[in-house]
């Protein structure tokens, strides 16, 4: 079980590297596929940008098209997530974010921890906040959409996985 781990993380790093030594056209070809994979996932990520000043949505959108291409690298296959499930991962997601919010107020750690995949998150949100300044409200909406991403792809591999099982 740590191997998968491992791979994983060594994967997410990877992605971000090469998907940084891509040439804009390549770049620009694969997010199109990826808006083509998961219209509902990209096209929301691309609407939401509230708070964010256009470097950090950028760079936000960057970081979900990396988690598509360590996905890829690592041989999981994903199926477009309908709109249902797409709006139930952000009813569930806000539902957590809001409650925590109301008690601890925006604790950015805390809520990674509360997170699918904590260690996934945490390595996006690292690479979008690093490369970026961002007050609270956006710091808060880009950790938001990242999660909301992360569980969404993971629910379109493991629909994958049992569409192919069945």
């Amino acid at each position: 079980m740590n191997k998968a781990k491992n791979d994983g993380a060594i994967s997410l790093k990877e992605g971000m590297l090469e998907v940084e030594g891509w040439k804009p056209e390549f770049y620009q070809s694969q997010f199109y596929d990826f808006l083509d994979q998961q219209p509902y996932i990209v096209g929301t990520l691309m609407d939401a940008d509230e708070g964010m000043d256009e470097d950090a949505h950028s760079w936000m959108l960057k970081a979900a098209l990396i988690l598509k291409w360590s996905f890829q690298k690592m041989g999981w296959r994903t199926t477009m997530l309908g709109e249902e499930k797409w709006i139930a991962v952000l009813e569930q997601k806000t539902e957590v974010y809001e409650t925590h919010q109301q008690d601890n107020g925006l604790d950015t750690a805390a809520l990674i921890k509360l997170s699918s995949s904590p260690n996934t998150l945490s390595e996006l949100y690292l690479y979008v906040t690093e490369n970026n300044t961002a007050d609270i409200e956006a710091a808060g909406n880009l950790l938001f959409l990242l999660d909301c991403a992360i569980e969404a792809m993971e629910m379109a591999v493991l629909q994958d996985k049992t569409n192919t099982d069945a």
